[in-house]
């Protein structure tokens, strides 16, 4: 089998017509090819309008530990195509990047991912909403980091150096990339679109605590806790430990607020008070917006207290995960 194609899902079936067809177009002329949708218990009836497709539904248990992650681990498991392209559920495929990025792996061995750019568009959305694209235009490629949703994997390096950690909340595609590029292996990006991303605002109040609520800033804390004693650890850290110095600025009020009760010197509460507001105030100036920048505050309190709630969390073994679900079809 040349391609798997991963679809994840979880309360998306308003996208799947769109997703699903865009995936069996440009596709089409791949004949060893098998695509797989896994779904995270969905209330929606995503699985029944999947069903309806000429692919593989695999619907998760509601009772397991279900992330983002624990889809794209048992796609995995339940696939063998010598390259993997996952996609999420409020996505579509673009036109012609899927051959770009196949001519890419089958050219460079040493390339473990290749990802391309991707366009944030409301939920709401039509086709003559979406920029224009050009066949004809030379597509080059960036060394990257890390990817996000959107990707195509060599098998062979996810046997190498691991696939997905299914109980990471959140930041799984970025903990995966450090893995792979100390595995020796490079990850590039197209400059080429490669899906259509249909998502609300992200900065809104409202989205930002829905990620919360869904533990979605978890993922970081988790990973470091992952990687204590690993030689990967600080390489995660520089690169993805955005929520340790608002945890240490959070810690550091807390500290100042208890000195205050029990010595009864407000000094460094005033100060941490003062420092926090000049912070705020200057982002404020900067972005020449008081609603973007309490998103921004909101959104780093968030990050820092998921980083702290995720590496409280006790590890649990990647290969113990339940490999639970029903096939719908």
């Amino acid at each position: 089998m040349e391609l798997s194609v991963v679809l994840i899902s979880k309360n998306q079936a308003w996208n799947m017509n769109r997703l699903i067809g865009s995936v069996l177009q440009n596709t089409s002329a791949i004949s060893s090819r098998e695509i797989v949708l896994v779904d995270s218990a969905s209330t929606d009836g995503t699985a029944k309008v999947a069903a309806q497709y000429p692919l593989r539904v695999l619907r998760l248990r509601p009772t397991q530990h279900l992330t983002p992650a624990a889809g794209r681990y048992i796609g995995y498991k339940h696939t063998t195509g010598k390259f993997i392209l996952f996609l999420d559920g409020d996505m579509e495929l673009v036109e012609g990047w899927l051959e770009k990025a196949l001519n890419i792996l089958r050219d460079e061995p040493e390339i473990a991912l290749v990802t391309g750019e991707v366009v944030d568009l409301p939920v709401e959305a039509k086709t003559t909403d979406k920029p224009p694209l050009s066949s004809n235009t030379p597509t080059g490629t960036i060394e990257i980091l890390n990817s996000g949703g959107a990707a195509i994997y060599r098998r062979s390096a996810l046997e190498e150096v691991g696939t997905f950690n299914p109980y990471l909340y959140s930041d799984e595609e970025p903990e995966l990339c450090i893995r792979i590029r100390y595995g020796g292996y490079r990850i590039v990006r197209l400059e080429y679109p490669v899906a259509y991303h249909y998502t609300a605002v992200r900065d809104k109040l409202s989205s930002l605590y829905g990620r919360w609520k869904r533990r979605l800033y978890l993922g970081a804390g988790q990973s470091i806790r992952y990687h204590v004693g690993s030689e990967i650890l600080w390489a995660y850290i520089k690169e993805r430990g955005f929520g340790l110095i608002p945890a240490l600025g959070l810690a550091m009020g807390a500290i100042a607020l208890i000195w205050a009760v029990v010595f009864g010197e407000r000094f460094w509460l005033y100060m941490w008070l003062f420092s926090v507001s000049a912070v705020f105030i200057g982002d404020a100036y900067r972005k020449q917006s008081f609603y973007q920048a309490l998103s921004s505050f909101l959104k780093r309190i968030f990050i820092a207290d998921g980083t702290v709630r995720g590496f409280l969390l006790n590890p649990l073994d990647v290969d113990e995960y339940p490999d639970q679900f029903e096939q719908i079809k």
